[in-house]
């Protein structure tokens, strides 16, 4: 055991580079309200859905975002139910131009108050999933509208909640974004 240790740190040493100070570049944010529908797979209704996003792109177009989305009575079956999204998402954003696509990734929680005739409510957090897409139309240099469609998907089995296992939906949103700028 002690000689792996030594191997691994003469490896180490011997594979190290000089150390060189980097410097951050420039970073460009998204501060997205968004308005649309849920629907789809699970849902037998489409529902408005509202939320907002921000986004925090670098210089060359990737990105994390946070995403919020909640929609109000969307019919699954027999069951009314709330749902509230929060999801990290890895983006990348085209950095430049009028009409700039982008595309996301991520993971999250995914809040779902359910009622089967409210006899009995019922509140989960299941871990979720999202992937989806969509193009920024740059109206200025801080403001621009999105559109985009996205696929959320949650693998819970809550088989007493009489609700759908391997719960899933889309997104299908357009929304008002303010950009901005940030060097370090």
């Amino acid at each position: 055991m002690t000689r792996i240790v030594v191997v691994m740190a003469m490896v180490l040493t011997l594979g190290a580079i000089d150390a060189r100070a980097q410097s951050l570049g420039s970073f460009k944010g998204y501060l997205t309200a968004h308005v649309g529908a849920i629907e789809g797979q699970d849902l037998t209704s489409a529902r408005i859905n509202g939320g907002a996003s921000v986004s925090v792109q670098e210089a060359s177009g990737w990105g994390a975002e946070f995403d919020f989305g909640r929609a109000l009575d969307a019919s699954a079956g027999r069951q009314l139910l709330d749902i509230n999204t929060y999801l990290v998402n890895a983006s990348w954003i085209r950095p430049i131009g009028l009409v700039r696509p982008f595309g996301i990734v991520g993971a999250g929680i995914v809040q779902i108050d359910g009622c089967d005739g409210c006899n009995r409510p019922a509140r989960t957090y299941d871990l979720g999933m999202s992937a989806g897409g969509g193009a920024y139309l740059a109206l200025h240099d801080m403001a621009a509208v999105r559109a985009d469609v996205r696929y959320f998907f949650t693998s819970a089995d809550h088989p007493d909640l009489r609700r759908p296992d391997n719960f899933g939906f889309f997104r299908i949103s357009v929304g008002v974004t303010f950009m901005w700028d940030a060097s370090p």
